[in-house]
């Protein structure tokens, strides 16, 4: 994957998953190409595009839906890892991630609880 020219559009962009990445990648070059704007210009106009959809990807947190016995739990998660682990232990895996925004808006109607999911496997 190509490095951002700007380093603090760099900065960002390394927390972003790979499919957003992608993204970015194919939005800075329409605009650099199609547009005619410098390429800093283009990559910082691209990653505005990317965080106006999506302005969660300024932090690490992200909602995550998990698959145990065909029934979905939803997950909060500043690390993907941890999660994948704590999901194998329940013996599911993650099947989507998504923002928390549209899991709170589209899984829950506009309000969700969160509870220590970790007090579970203590039992």
């Amino acid at each position: 994957m190509k490095r951002a020219v700007d380093e603090r559009v760099q900065q960002l962009l390394d927390r972003m998953p790979e499919d957003l990445l992608e993204a970015w990648e194919e939005r800075a070059a329409i605009r650099e190409y199609d547009a005619g704007l410098s390429r800093p210009h283009a990559e910082a106009m691209a990653l505005l595009d990317l965080l106006d959809g999506e302005p969660e990807l300024l932090s690490n947190v992200r909602a995550y839906r998990v698959d145990l016995d065909d029934e979905p739990r939803y997950f909060v998660s500043s690390s993907e890892q941890l999660l994948r682990e704590h999901a194998a232990i329940l013996g599911g895996e993650i099947a989507a991630r998504r923002s928390v925004t549209w899991t709170v808006d589209e899984e829950f109607g506009g309000l969700a609880e969160l509870t220590d999911a970790t007090q579970s496997l203590s039992r």
